[in-house]
């Protein structure tokens, strides 16, 4: 009787083991789409694409998650961009105070620069500030195309409805 209690008490305990949320993730971020506009101060100059997050916590716990991202100023707004590049790239992003890796999910702000001409390369700086959240994404890209962008912007990753979620590790 008392192995049986003992056998119950470890696999609850795992049970509750594996439930527990890290306090940080570290998250990287594979994505491809297409920037395109004109925009000099004023105007309209957009990225739309497609990526997955991949996420780990300091205790080994995973998640992986289909996204889109997406990067669009206001009109008026501090961005010079001109022209039409396919991005390709790979972002490293580290999360405090986020229990679940779903809360690196939302919008951040940016600053950008890409260049291409035929062929180019891209980087981007991200924040999401959020009580009581910190995150900071560092991106390199590569380009094709023929095009520029150099700016401050938004960038909204979420969940990408239309793609099925892996299984979890």
């Amino acid at each position: 009787m008392k192995k049986a209690i003992l056998a119950i008490a470890l696999f609850l305990g795992v049970s509750q083991a594996q439930a527990f949320q890290a306090p940080a993730w570290a998250c990287s971020l594979a994505f491809k789409g297409e920037a395109s506009g004109v925009k000099i101060i004023l105007g309209d100059y957009q990225f739309n694409g497609k990526g997955e997050l991949a996420c780990i916590s300091p205790t080994g716990q995973k998640a992986q998650y289909p996204v889109t991202v997406t990067m669009a100023a206001k009109p008026l707004s501090a961005q010079i961009a001109l022209g039409k590049m396919e991005l390709r790239g790979q972002a490293v992003e580290f999360s405090l105070a986020n229990l679940n890796p779903e809360d690196i999910l939302g919008t951040y702000y940016v600053a950008q620069g890409q260049a291409a001409v035929l062929g180019g390369v891209g980087v981007i700086t991200a924040t999401k500030v959020g009580l009581p959240q910190l995150a900071l994404q560092v991106s390199l890209q590569f380009a094709r195309g023929l095009g520029f962008n150099l700016g401050l912007n938004k960038m909204v990753i979420a969940l990408d409805e239309t793609t099925e979620a892996p299984a979890p590790n």
